[in-house]
């Protein structure tokens, strides 16, 4: 990758397996791209508790950070190991997923979101935050069905030529 280089393939990590495939996913890309890769983890809720509420997690926002930086870390040393094959920049957000991962999406050749496949068809769907940075997405977006730590290939109508 050239020094100057200023492209990025973002990928939204939330610590599960599915975001393992992920990054490796877009870490292809990115090397295909000549690009560096943006590792998200949005640790923010978009669902603040009303003031009356219980409260059940008495940690300080620096703790949170803390912790979801320590998770990033994790997810991406499960997927690369000791030595990634493109540059990774690991980034916490404080904010809400969609939020987060439309804001770092700005500018990016691509943005890469893992969606679980529950058991049986592909066609299951995408969840809210994969469906909401389609519809908003500020550049590409690839939308990865994953079951665990694995890609699940896309299925060819019976019939349908290879290339």
């Amino acid at each position: 990758m050239h020094p100057q280089t200023t492209r990025r393939v973002v990928v939204g990590v939330d610590g599960t397996a599915r975001t393992i495939a992920a990054l490796r996913w877009a870490a292809t890309e990115a090397l295909r791209r000549d690009a560096e890769l943006h590792a998200v983890h949005a640790w923010g809720s978009a669902l603040r508790p009303a003031s009356y509420a219980p409260v059940t997690d008495r940690s300080t926002p620096d703790e949170c950070a803390r912790r979801a930086a320590a998770r990033l870390a994790e997810t991406v040393s499960a997927a690369f190991g000791a030595s990634p094959p493109v540059p990774v920049r690991e980034v916490v957000d404080d904010r809400a997923p969609v939020p987060a991962l439309l804001d770092h999406g700005r500018g990016a050749e691509l943005l890469v979101i893992a969606t679980r496949v529950s058991g049986a068809p592909v066609e299951s769907g995408p969840g809210s935050t994969a469906l909401s940075c389609l519809r908003q997405a500020p550049c590409p977006v690839v939308v990865l069905p994953t079951v665990a730590d694995r890609v699940v290939p896309a299925r060819r109508p019976a019939g349908a030529a290879v290339r």
